[in-house]
This record gives structure tokens, sequence and C-alpha cells, in this order.
């Protein structure tokens, strides 16, 4: 989408840079969320037919404990943005989302779980038809919300191409076995899922911090995340730990 690239403003063709030459998709959600300001950002590919259906795509901003939460409550199965996302084929608010009881609950819940107010998602399907889903977030107030989306729709669906066709290419290669954790490791990483800081888990555990932490960092390479969230989520999918 280069056309009309000279109206876009340089700060966000700087976000858009920064997308392209991110090294993975999990480097890109958090430059993306960064350069426009968000809560959050979450990347989802549909990957059946790619790899196991209990590994699915999805690099996110989200912090350990939301993620550990969704999990548990299998608020997959409920989630309405995943459900229009995975269905629509034109970007859509989740203010404008029909929603029922058990699935505004769970809006309810991510909101106090700082996820966000409000949000936008782009869906992508290609001639493949691989579907992927471009989820930010905000707390902005909701005239300034729309207003936002209305100035930056071009630039986010960009956004939305680029992660697509990289998460394309990160799923070619074989997707690696489970993890093998040391058991403080898992345990670390058990107690990060239940949202559990490193001084608090030193004392669950009777380590120092520094020990904690230090699991911790092995725990996060052994899965090759890059921050923790990535790697309570890698976890729990890989069934290395069930929190």
């Amino acid at each position: 989408m280069s056309h009309g690239r000279d109206t876009i403003r340089p700060e966000l063709i700087e976000v858009i840079e920064a997308a392209r030459h991110a090294e993975s998709i999990e480097d890109a959600v958090f430059l993306v969320r960064d350069g426009l300001g968000l809560n959050h950002v979450t990347f989802h590919m549909n990957v059946a037919g790619a790899g196991p259906i209990d590994y699915p795509f999805v690099r996110t901003t989200y912090s350990p404990l939301w993620i550990s939460r969704y999990v548990l409550r299998q608020y997959l199965s409920i989630d309405p943005i995943i459900r229009q996302g995975f269905a629509a084929t034109e970007p859509f608010a989740w203010h404008e989302l029909l929603t029922n009881e058990r699935e505004e609950e769970m809006l309810a819940d991510a909101r106090a779980h700082g996820i966000g107010r409000h949000g936008y998602c782009v869906p992508t399907i290609d001639r493949f038809a691989r579907r992927s889903i471009l989820s930010m977030s905000s707390d902005m107030e909701l005239d300034d919300w729309i207003e936002f989306i209305a100035g930056n729709s071009r630039v986010i669906v960009e956004i939305a191409q680029i992660l697509h066709h990289k998460a394309a290419a990160e799923l070619a290669l074989t997707l690696p076995p489970a993890a093998v954790l040391a058991p403080r490791e898992a345990e670390c990483l058990l107690w990060t899922a239940r949202g559990k800081d490193a001084k608090a888990i030193a004392a669950i555990l009777d380590l120092s911090e520094y020990t904690v932490r230090s699991y911790l960092r092995t725990a996060r390479r052994k899965l090759g995340c890059r921050t923790l969230s990535q790697a309570v989520a890698k976890a729990v999918q890989q069934r290395v730990i069930s929190p």
C-alpha cells in the first residue's frame, strides 16, 4: 500500500517501517503498540492446516496474568472479537459488536485487567484462505478513539497486511517441539501465570528474588520468547504448565 504514502505523517511511516523490518511478529506488536500509543496490540492467525490445533499463532502485548486468565476461563470459546474477527471481511470497532450477556461479562473482565475500554480489529484473508486478525485497544474516550481510527485506518490496514505476510513466512518454518523446562523454571513460570511478580514468587518458593528472575529468564529463552507474557502463553499452549 505505497500509494498515497506522501499523505501519511512521517511518524506513522516510521511505525509502518518498524513493523515491516521487525525481526518477528512478536517484536512487531510491541513496536506498533508503542508507536501508536496504544494499550495493547494482538495478532492472531488461524493456523488450521499449518500446525497442531493447540499451537495457535498468537502474538500479543497482553500481561501474563490476563493471558493465563483468558486460557483458564476458556474465553476463546466466547470471545466476541475472535468470533467476529474470523467471520468479518472488513475492519470493525469493538463498540459496534452485538454481544450477549456472557460476552459482555468477558469484555468487562478484560477491561478490568487493563486491556482497554475500546478496540479495533482488522481481518485479513489471503489467496490461500489464511485468515488473521490485527486487534488493538486503548483507554481513550470513545469520541477520541473514533477520531483516531478515522485518521489512521489506512495505516492500520497496511500494518495488518504486513504482519499477515510476515506471519505466513514464520509459519512456513517447522513448528518447534515443546520446550523442556527444569522443574524450578516451570514452577516460577506457573506462578507468573497466576499473576505473581518475582518478589512474591521468591517468598512463595523460599528462594531469592535474583534466583527467581534467573529461572524466569532461562525459561523465557528456552521457549524462544522475548517477554514473560509470550513465554506464559507459549508454555500454556504447549501444556508445559497448567495454571
